[in-house]
């Protein structure tokens, strides 16, 4: 299969070449579940994140908020285009991640009206420990529910630096929201530091902080 440059996939969806996106589709695809597609175990079937995923990177390139730019791949934000930092695979999968914490959401937590903060939809399994669990795997357990329970701007933001490893320069680029990086890197410090609080009073509430 042919390896397709990122100047190359952006001509093509661009130019409507239908004999090159159908071999940069599956070009996507093998690249996706390869190296992502074990990770959505549990929820929508991986076929179904890779596409939502797909049709979004295309309509960005297709509107131009993905476009060249003095011989760059660039992304728009504010009107003023940023030279994106990861390949369009990696951007490919942080949107598939994005995507499959935005369903998982949807299935465990709420948003209340008044204070628009994230709340579960089974607080009784929230507050008691899992009885078949090693300490270990209930450690584990509480801080992927933590995660659940941040806000999307905090899950985004620690998601693609600690899990995914991008730096504060490629999540500006992929988070158009967060404009200054001074600003990214406060974030980032606020949201750990309200993660690891909420770990630390659950931990503590069964006993294993």
């Amino acid at each position: 299969m042919k390896r397709w440059t990122d100047k190359e996939i952006v001509c093509a969806i661009v130019e409507r070449d239908n004999a090159a996106l159908e071999q940069i589709y599956h070009s996507f695809r093998t690249y996706f579940m390869l190296h992502a597609g074990t990770l959505f175990a549990g929820g929508a079937p991986a076929d179904d994140i890779f596409h939502d995923a797909l049709v979004h990177l295309w309509r960005e390139i297709e509107t131009r908020r993905i476009a060249q730019h003095d011989g760059r791949i660039c992304r728009w934000t504010d009107g003023e285009p940023r030279p994106m930092t990861s390949s369009l695979t990696t951007f490919l999968i942080a949107i598939a991640k994005r995507k499959h914490w935005e369903q998982l959401r949807r299935e465990h937590l709420v948003l209340t009206d008044n204070e628009h903060t994230l709340e579960t939809l089974d607080r009784e399994r929230y507050e008691q420990r899992p009885p078949e669990l090693t300490d270990d795997e209930v450690r584990q357990q509480v801080v992927a529910d933590a995660v659940l329970r941040l806000t999307e701007r905090c899950r985004d933001i620690l998601t693609l630096f600690y899990y995914e490893h991008h730096s504060l320069d490629e999540i500006l680029a992929i988070r158009p929201a967060n404009n200054s990086k001074m600003g990214l890197k406060t974030s980032k410090y606020k949201c750990m530091q309200r993660l690891r609080q909420s770990v630390h009073d659950r931990l503590s509430k069964m006993g294993l902080d």
